[in-house]
């Protein structure tokens, strides 16, 4: 199958497709991996967490040649994306919402950790679960960092709440009304290559009952991971409920 499929290139078209709805995307990879640099330096363990086609990691490969690289995901399809297109890093299956999830990255502390538009899919209640097993595997001063949508708080500030989610969709709408392939344009084709048959039905058998409850905010998310341990907690980012959010353990 790898040999009749253009894996890096669906990995290139995933990327144009995620730069609709954060149009800065190239840049906040660069932020990410420089901030891991300036507080870590080289790391020795980096992970790309919801990894998806493994976006991050060919990008901290690239940046961080000796490191290793682990990319952990529940979603196959994705994965096999990633696998056949990010030589160097390591993948491995994974749900975050289950207990023991982090076995997948071997004994031994992390340095890093980085995650981008995918950690929004968790509850509340899964975020904050999730912060405290990353406070115990990433290393002291090591650090975790997302780029992704984190509500306002429509309870604790509604106007502004609104408004940044007005904004964020007018980015959408603009970016598609430029001609960027939007995500269910991607997937839709992805769904007519015959190759990934099998992948995509697998990948629809381990979503089916799928349930997520409200959206995760920005207090939830600062809350999580102060509850969790981690030493300083920040925004060092934001376009509209777009965050880039860090923490360093």
């Amino acid at each position: 199958m790898s040999q009749i499929v253009d894996w890096a290139g669906w990995l290139q078209r995933w990327d144009g497709q995620q730069a609709g709805y954060l149009p800065d995307r190239e840049e906040q990879f660069v932020l990410m991996l420089d901030i891991v640099a300036r507080l870590v330096g080289e790391p020795a363990r980096f992970v790309d967490l919801a990894c998806g086609p493994g976006s991050i990691s060919a990008r901290a490969a690239r940046t961080f040649p000796s490191a290793e690289i682990v990319g952990v995901d529940l979603d196959p399809f994705l994965l096999e994306i990633a696998r056949q297109s990010v030589p160097g890093a390591r993948f491995a299956e994974a749900d975050l919402r289950s207990d023991g999830w982090d076995d997948v990255l071997g004994e031994g502390q992390v340095d890093a950790v980085c995650s981008a538009t995918a950690l929004h899919w968790l509850d509340p209640a899964d975020l904050s679960t999730l912060a405290q097993t990353l406070a115990r595997r990433i290393r002291p001063g090591g650090v975790f960092l997302n780029a992704d949508t984190m509500r306002l708080g429509p309870t604790e500030v509604p106007r502004l709440d609104a408004l940044a989610v007005d904004l964020r969709n007018q980015i959408w709408s603009d970016s598609h009304a430029a001609g960027v392939e939007d995500w269910q344009t991607w997937w839709d084709a992805a769904a007519g290559e015959p190759a990934f048959t099998a992948l995509l039905a697998e990948r629809e058998r381990r979503f089916a009952d799928r349930h997520k409850g409200r959206d995760i905010t920005l207090p939830d998310t600062l809350e999580s991971f102060h509850k969790a341990g981690f030493t300083e907690v920040a925004i060092l980012g934001q376009v509209a409920d777009k965050h880039l959010f860090a923490a360093i353990c």
